[in-house]
C-alpha cells in the first residue's frame, strides 16, 4: 500500500482550488496509491479554538483513503505549549507535523513534543546540523522525519540541496524512520512510487529501504498518530464506563455498576431457579424416609 502523507491543502475554499485538489488526488490513484493526507500549515502559536479546516465530506472517494494533517511552522520554543494533548484543536486532525526553524526548536520536537512527524525544509540550506544523538531521541520516541521532493522538481537549486540534505538525513538515521512525501501544488509534480524509490537511492538509500519510505514507515505514521491521540503519552488508554462488559463491572465499583452495559440480561441469566431447589429439596426428604 502506497502513502503520500502530504498534500497540501489551501484554507481558501473556492471552486479553483476544488478541481486542482481533485486532479491531484486523481493522479496519485491513477498512479498507484492508496492513501493520501491533506496537509493544512499553521504558522504562530498553538490556539485551543482552532477547528480542523480541511472538509474532505463533498471528495469522498471508495479507492483511496483520505486522511487529515496539520503541520506548525515553528519559529520559537513559546510557540510550544499549545502542542500538548489536552489541545483539542490538536485531536481533529489525524496526523499531527511540525516544521522547526532553528535548533533549539528542531532539539526541542526531538526531546520534548507529542508529535509525528519532523519535516525539515530539505529544498533550502538547513540553519542547523543533523546530529545522531538528537535524531535519534526521535527514533527512539517513534517520530519519522520527511523529505518532501517536490521542491527538486521546481528548480535545479533545490535539487541540489535536497539531495544533500537527504543524504545527511539518511547517513545520521542510518536509514531509519524516514518518509518520502510529495508537497506537490500541482499534479505536474507527482511521480510514481517508483520512480520515489529510484530518487531515494540517489539519497542513498537501497531500494528495499526506499520503499518503506513510502509503504510501511508512512504506515507507522498513522498507527503512531492514532495511538498518540487515544492514549496518554503512549502508555494508557481511556475508554468509556459504558465500553465495559456485564462481566468487567467490577473495575468501576459498586457505584458505577447501575450504568447500562448490558448487566439485566446477565442477571437474569445467573439468576437461582427456584424449581430446581423445590426439586432438590423433595429428593433429599425422600432419601430421609427411606433411611428410616
Amino acid at each position: 500500500m502506497f502513502y503520500d502523507l502530504n498534500l497540501p491543502y489551501r484554507a481558501q475554499h473556492d471552486l479553483v482550488n476544488q478541481d486542482d485538489l481533485r486532479t491531484r488526488v486523481d493522479m496519485l490513484i491513477k498512479f498507484g496509491y492508496q492513501v493520501v493526507a491533506y496537509n493544512h500549515v499553521v504558522t504562530g502559536k498553538v490556539s485551543s479554538n482552532e477547528t480542523n479546516v480541511i472538509d474532505i465530506s463533498d471528495k469522498k472517494k471508495t479507492n483511496i483513503e483520505q486522511l487529515t494533517r496539520l503541520t506548525y511552522i515553528l519559529e520559537d520554543i513559546s510557540q510550544n505549549h499549545g502542542l500538548t494533548p489536552t489541545n483539542n484543536a490538536l485531536a481533529t486532525y489525524d496526523i499531527l507535523a511540525v516544521r522547526p526553524t532553528n535548533e533549539k526548536t528542531f532539539q526541542n520536537a526531538c526531546n520534548t513534543l507529542e508529535i509525528d512527524i519532523i519535516s525539515l525544509e530539505m529544498g533550502s540550506r538547513l540553519p542547523f546540523y543533523l546530529k545522531h544523538s538528537i535524531v535519534g531521541l526521535a527514533i527512539e520516541r517513534g517520530i519519522f522525519f520527511e523529505i518532501s521532493y517536490a521542491p527538486a522538481i521546481r528548480d535545479s537549486t533545490s535539487r541540489r540541496y535536497l539531495i544533500s540534505n537527504a543524504q545527511n538525513l539518511v547517513r545520521v538515521s542510518r536509514g531509519k524512520n524516514i518518509i518520502i512525501t510529495s508537497e506537490a501544488q500541482r499534479a505536474m509534480e507527482l511521480r510514481g512510487p517508483y520512480d520515489i524509490v529510484n530518487l531515494g537511492t540517489i539519497m542513498g538509500m537501497n531500494q528495499a529501504i526506499a520503499k518503506e519510505c513510502i509503504t510501511t514507515n508512512c504506515r507507522s505514521v498513522v498507527i503512531h498518530a492514532a495511538t498518540r491521540r487515544n492514549t496518554h503519552k503512549a502508555v494508557v488508554s481511556f475508554d468509556p464506563i459504558t465500553s465495559l462488559k456485564s462481566n468487567e463491572l467490577w473495575k468501576v465499583g459498586k457505584d458505577k455498576k447501575s450504568l447500562p452495559t448490558g448487566k439485566s440480561k446477565k442477571a437474569k441469566r445467573m439468576r437461582p431457579n427456584t424449581d430446581d431447589d423445590d426439586e432438590d429439596e423433595s429428593e433429599s426428604s425422600q432419601l430421609q424416609n427411606m433411611d428410616m
